[in-house]
């Protein structure tokens, strides 16, 4: 068992440089080719504004991928200091950043909350949740739905979407390093595969539980789990 889990952290180490490789390679050289292009060609205004819009949206998306790399670095090497929040209170904060990204992409925001605290660290917290609600939007979500409330000896938050959803087969690896459903979608959105990477570290590190279900056509359903000890009354 241990060479079993001993050979699959490896393969999971090859897997993540070799696609790391990919993402850099493939904007690297679009880049510098449309670059060339600028400097040694008279162009028309045309063609010079697309080849500079080109270079514009990858180096857009190359800007996350490092963003987000540096997230997942220091997530691994840092230990966090938990403390107890109102997520009624975070929610309200939260709000300012989620509108705006449900009005950029059309959908309507629908939110929930209800009183509750947890042990947490608010900036991870925060990214944890925008990453989440930014990959519903982009899912052609027409509604984004979050709700949050005490379930037991747990705080329940969910995140509802009725975007295209994940195909059932793809929901065990959504949350690799690197690893996309629609690669042509998240590219063109600047996408890096991070984020749901970065969700499940930050969801480890709160000691929190994650399921994400979807039947790939009606969207897709979140819940988020965090434990209620040494909550007061």
């Amino acid at each position: 068992e241990k060479i079993a889990a001993l050979s699959d952290v490896a393969r999971q180490k090859e897997d993540f440089a070799a696609n790391f490789a990919h993402e850099l390679k493939t904007p690297l050289t679009s880049v510098i080719g449309y670059a060339d292009m600028l400097c040694r060609r008279e162009l028309p205004q045309d063609e010079v504004r697309s080849a500079a819009g080109y270079i514009l949206r990858e180096g857009m998306r190359l800007e996350t991928l490092s963003l987000k790399l540096m997230d997942l670095f220091v997530l691994d090497r840092q230990d966090f200091v938990l403390e107890r929040m109102s997520v009624k209170e975070m929610f309200e904060d939260l709000e300012q950043g989620i509108g705006p990204v449900c009005k950029k992409h059309g959908a309507g925001l629908h939110m929930d909350i209800g009183e509750g605290s947890i042990a947490a660290e608010y900036d991870l917290f925060k990214t944890m949740i925008l990453n989440l609600a930014d990959n519903a939007v982009k899912a052609d979500s027409r509604d984004l739905w979050i709700s949050g409330k005490k379930e037991g000896d747990s705080y329940r938050i969910r995140i509802v979407d009725n975007g295209k959803g994940i195909p059932p087969e793809e929901l065990g690896r959504i949350t690799e390093a690197f690893y996309m459903v629609d690669k042509s979608r998240a590219r063109k959105q600047h996408g890096a595969g991070l984020g749901l990477t970065l969700v499940s570290k930050i969801v480890e590190i709160h000691g929190a539980g994650m399921k994400i279900d979807s039947d790939g056509e009606t969207g897709t359903r979140i819940c988020l789990d965090f434990g209620l000890e040494g909550e007061t009354e």
